[in-house]
């Protein structure tokens, strides 16, 4: 059984509540916007190009933190994290200017670069500067600082639009934003790390395909036949990626950590957790309004399992996988998993059962992403932290664009036949439009219990090892 070893110094107080305030930034982003959105059209116009302010974000948030984690290692952390935070307070304040909804899309991206950076440092900082026993209750905190801004978020937004204006939405990150960048500022030490340069052509091609796979994830019913090419541009591009990565001196993704079997597995976990989960946050207040015929505001609330359930096990998990090791823990999430999949698809009918299905899903993701988090920050040599913290989140989020294409399929068969606005009027689908509905339903879920039964699968093949520390 393997024991890894590590040492940390013990941070100033004030470092740990800057990082839960860029937390808390990065949480309460995107539950405020999506409130506000109907008042932005309303006043900018512009609803051709709506998704767009999500896509925007999405696109280059998701690309660039895997870019941020291997500058970070390069460079510091703390030069680092100043210069996205910076990017992330500009494209905040400008967003708030917009005069178009064009200059909103652009902006969120410009934002969204800078949350890449924000989210992608908080937990690698947090990974580097404590000790493994306290990472596990710091971990806690972080959860709950995530998980208040979640449910903060959407009457925040909504007190704003309605009281104030739609613009502070954005407004309101500044201040939380240039409260963690002081304190970031004046009580981090600045140190480099051992590499001296940055692999520009892996960047490019590493950009260039997941930019170009993830938009065609995003967009592709609006793309028509150009969209085809996305498909072997990327593959070409990712093919380019891995023969540069194999040959350069300091590759932006060092492809030997993908020889660990443990970070395999934290990977392939994050990967098919994030499937999951942004495919059942996607599709289940359709369900919850179409079939169950709740109103939007109950079934916001009905997904609330989920985050009580997440919250539940990553506080477990962080205090548990100190003792027991990875593996129980991980075995444990496979199994919630594939337990929530299996009752959301054939008991979905049943309010209270489906409630306890979305709780056991919750269950499941609060065991992967923390039992994950900790142990690859834990494995990894401290060279490496920044980029090998960055893709557990980059493979969540790129499970979750999968996810919601390939559940979509069969949705889209069903939707596609209801008459225009429909989806508005939720009163008159018909008996038979309602069970159709739910049947497509089940059968995008069904995909979910498969992928719930491959992550188990998955994770058996995780050594019995014991954390201690982090390697040298």
């Amino acid at each position: 059984m393997g024991e890894i070893m590590e040492d940390n110094i013990r941070p100033s107080p004030m470092i740990l509540l800057a990082l839960l305030l860029a937390i808390f930034l990065s949480a309460i982003d995107a539950t405020v916007v999506a409130v506000a959105m109907p008042r932005v059209v309303a006043q900018l116009g512009g609803v051709n190009i709506y998704s767009w302010v999500f896509t925007a974000y999405i696109l280059s948030s998701t690309i660039s933190g895997p870019l941020w984690g291997r500058i970070s290692d390069i460079y510091g952390r703390k030069t680092v994290y100043m210069a996205g935070i910076a990017i992330f307070i500009v494209g905040s304040a400008l967003s708030g200017i917009s005069a178009s909804m064009l200059q909103l899309v652009i902006f969120r991206a410009l934002q969204g670069l800078g949350a890449g950076s924000v989210l992608v440092l908080t937990f690698t900082m947090i990974g580097e500067l404590y000790k493994l026993e306290e990472r596990a209750r710091i971990t806690g905190y972080t959860t709950s600082v995530w998980t208040l801004a979640s449910v903060a978020g959407p009457p925040l937004g909504g007190f704003l639009v309605d009281n104030v204006d739609w613009r502070w939405v954005f407004y309101i990150n500044i201040p939380f934003g240039i409260v963690s960048a002081s304190i970031i500022w004046r009580k981090l030490a600045s140190i480099r790390g051992e590499v001296k340069s940055i692999d520009v052509v892996g960047a490019a091609l590493f950009s260039s395909a997941f930019t170009t796979i993830l938009l065609y994830l995003n967009e592709y019913s609006s793309l028509g036949p150009l969209g085809l090419l996305a498909i072997p541009v990327s593959i070409t591009a990712l093919s380019a990626f891995i023969y540069v990565e194999r040959r350069a001196a300091n590759p932006l993704i060092p492809l030997n950590i993908f020889r660990d079997r443990v970070l395999r597995v934290a990977y392939l976990g994050n990967l098919t957790a994030g499937f999951i989960f942004f495919g059942t946050i996607a599709y289940m207040p359709l369900y919850l309004q179409w079939g169950i015929r709740l109103n939007a505001t109950q079934s916001g609330l009905a997904l609330l399992p989920i985050t009580i359930g997440w919250l539940k096990s990553a506080n477990l998990s962080a205090r548990l996988v100190v003792t027991m090791g990875p593996k129980p823990l991980a075995l444990s999430s496979g199994l919630f998993l594939l337990a929530g999949t299996a009752a959301m698809t054939f008991l979905k009918d049943i309010l209270p059962l489906l409630l306890t299905s979305l709780w056991l899903l919750g269950m499941g993701m609060g065991f992967t992403v923390s039992t994950f988090l900790i142990t690859t920050q834990t494995v990894v040599s401290r060279s490496i932290l920044g980029v090998a913290t960055s893709l557990l989140s980059f493979l969540r989020l790129l499970g979750g664009a999968v996810s919601a294409v390939v559940l979509w399929v069969p949705i889209s068969a069903v939707v596609g036949g209801l008459e225009p606005g429909l989806d508005a009027s939720v009163p008159t689908l018909t008996p038979e439009q309602v069970a159709a509905f739910s049947t497509a339903i089940s059968q995008a879920f069904t995909i979910c219990i498969a992928i719930a039964a491959t992550s188990l699968a998955i994770y058996l093949l995780l050594p019995p090892i014991k954390l201690r520390g982090r390697q040298a």
